[in-house]
């Protein structure tokens, strides 16, 4: 599969589909984030590609399209400036993902146990609102440190990570994410681990498991006011 394939299979999880070959639309409600009005990514290739939510009106739609040339990703100042001066509010929100190494398996994931999302433990954890199973590990009768798919179907998942602040800088988030990794690797499935570009943390995360960054895109999305 090349990059794009990533970023379309990526779309799909989370309930978007590609039309087209330029327009984003939302065909099944897996999350409560909404189609964006761009969506701009850079491949990991080095290809830029540019998505626009469907139900743009032509005239702003163009508009836009006239803009995109005037940035270099990441920098996209000039689409920026463009949104607000037609008064439309927007948020926007940088991401990078990593696809993880081929024959991926963590052999330090003795620790690490599957919990159902219904064990007490993991409700109180706050992890049972996800998919079914969830990889943590246990400290001082509590659990410290899991790993679940945020959203997952029958073609690949996308991580969510969190260690209890205290339990930090011992190795845990490396553990239960690398046990989750290895169980959808074990299935056919594709794990995705993504991040916000400014936290420094997870990007440490990836580094220390060896991920591969696969691509990085930008969202504008409407504010609601």
């Amino acid at each position: 599969m090349n990059p794009l394939d990533y970023l379309q299979l990526q779309l799909r999880l989370e309930g978007k589909e590609v039309i087209n070959g330029k327009l984003l639309r939302q065909v099944e409600i897996v999350t409560d984030e909404e189609v964006p009005l761009v969506l701009l990514a850079q491949l990991a290739d080095h290809k830029i590609v540019i998505y626009f939510d469907e139900t743009l009106q032509p005239k702003l739609h163009s508009e836009l399209t006239k803009q995109i040339y005037n940035i270099s990703f990441p920098t996209i100042n000039p689409l920026l400036d463009f949104l607000k001066a037609q008064n439309i509010s927007i948020e926007v929100g940088y991401y990078k993902t990593y696809l993880f190494p081929p024959r991926f398996a963590d052999s330090s994931i003795t620790d690490v146990v599957c919990y159902s999302k219904h064990d007490p433990k993991i409700q109180t954890f706050g992890f049972d609102g996800f998919a079914e199973k969830i990889y943590a590990i246990e400290q001082d009768g509590k659990i410290v440190s899991a790993c679940v798919s945020t959203r997952e179907n029958k073609f690949c998942g996308e991580a969510w990570v969190y260690t209890d602040p205290e339990y930090r800088n011992r190795g845990f988030a490396k553990k239960v994410i690398g046990a989750w990794a290895t169980e959808l690797i074990s299935t056919g499935k594709i794990p995705f681990y993504s991040h916000k570009i400014e936290n420094i943390a997870s990007a440490n995360l990836a580094n220390r498991l060896a991920l591969q960054p696969v691509f990085e895109e930008i969202v504008i999305s409407y504010v609601n006011v």
